[in-house]
């Protein structure tokens, strides 16, 4: 009996050692998504509005706006909520994540109409999903008189632009550990002017970088929104990147809308692709599926009717240094939910092997 006991003990001693061996050998993989969801405007209208024809401009202000609110920014987000419950990523890039508001002619004190980031994050909660907004980075903050929606009296309304990273918080510390987050804005140097309605007002863009702790091991996880008006700009923006939070040892990923087009590159299509693979960052779609143009944008034509002379893939996952190797990555949102572009941009998700 005394002996059974022992050789009983000794199998379970066994038998545990082995389930700890298989659990440290387990490879460690991180999954990745990046999103633009869309301002529901390509801001063509003020964009072409005749500078010097006050009328023309709040007309342009007022069709942008409504342009925006009738895009349906809430059912729009349940759509991206819905790509995220069926990719599941750990980390999530944002961009162009908007809020509007509106209130009285003048007034300072805005009343928000509808938040992109609090319908999406609603949604992910309906879906039983769970994420947090670690990051959530202000952008552009702009404030414009404009006609009400019958054209009868002034108002004023808002457009404020969001850059955000959503983390998976379901998972134990020991699988998944954010730490060290940054955020920051580029430089006035390197932030593009526009003149509306006689003000000036800078478009701020920024970035967010995070290290993520993968059982054991860190990597950081970066996103940002580049200039898509000029490549100057764009170019200033990337040698910021590049100097700043791309500038570590960590094993790194790179996700985000970065207006620049990774099918045909080129300075006029946006320098930044050209620069960041020249300082030794790899392009996972091309890596993985070089044979396949991966387009991101437009899916959809929104005031203007007119696109690129061709689409473009410009929602890229980019990676440096040899801990990070690409398995998988895919398009999402590629057709209308329920009649409903979620956005005028593909998603575009990845799978990493994190290698010690």
């Amino acid at each position: 009996m005394i002996r059974k006991l022992v050789s009983l003990l000794v199998v379970l001693v066994l038998l545990s050692a082995g389930v700890q061996s298989v659990s440290a050998c387990e490879p460690r993989q991180l999954n990745v998504m990046t999103r633009n969801m869309d301002a529901g405007s390509d801001f063509w209208y003020v964009l072409t509005a005749d500078p010097n024809d006050l009328s023309a401009i709040l007309v342009a202000i007022t069709q942008t706006y409504q342009e925006m609110l009738n895009s349906n920014i809430a059912q729009r987000a349940d759509g991206i909520a819905a790509e995220i419950q069926k990719q599941h990523p750990d980390m999530v890039a944002l961009q162009e994540v908007t809020t509007l508001s509106s209130g009285p002619y003048g007034s300072t004190e805005l009343t928000v109409v509808v938040s992109g980031l609090d319908s999406l994050m609603a949604a992910l909660k309906t879906r039983g999903l769970h994420y947090k907004a670690i990051i959530v980075q202000k952008n552009a903050d702009i404030s414009l008189p404009a006609f009400d929606a019958n054209y009868q009296n002034m108002i004023q309304v808002g457009l404020t632009d969001y850059d955000a990273v959503l983390v998976r918080t379901d998972l134990p510390a020991a699988d998944l550990k954010v730490r060290n987050q940054q955020a920051d804005h580029f430089s006035a140097a390197a932030t593009l002017n526009f003149s509306v309605a006689g003000q000036s007002i800078p478009f701020l863009r920024g970035w967010i970088a995070v290290d993520v702790k993968v059982r054991g091991k860190n990597y950081r996880f970066a996103t940002t929104h580049l200039e898509t008006f000029s490549p100057d700009y764009q170019a200033a923006q990337t040698s910021e990147l590049l100097s700043g939070p791309l500038n570590t040892d960590l094993p790194l990923i790179l996700a985000g809308d970065l207006n620049s087009d990774a099918h045909a590159p080129s300075w006029e299509n946006g320098p930044a692709y050209g620069i960041l693979t020249s300082a030794g960052f790899v392009d996972v779609w091309s890596k993985i599926h070089p044979n396949n143009a991966g387009i991101t944008w437009p899916l959809f034509l929104e005031d203007s009717g007119i696109g690129p002379s061709t689409p473009q893939r410009i929602d890229l996952i980019l990676t440096k240094g040899s801990g990070v190797a690409p398995m998988r990555i895919v398009l999402t949102g590629l057709s209308p939910r329920n009649g409903l572009w979620s956005s005028d941009h593909a998603g575009v998700a990845a799978a990493f092997r994190l290698r010690r």
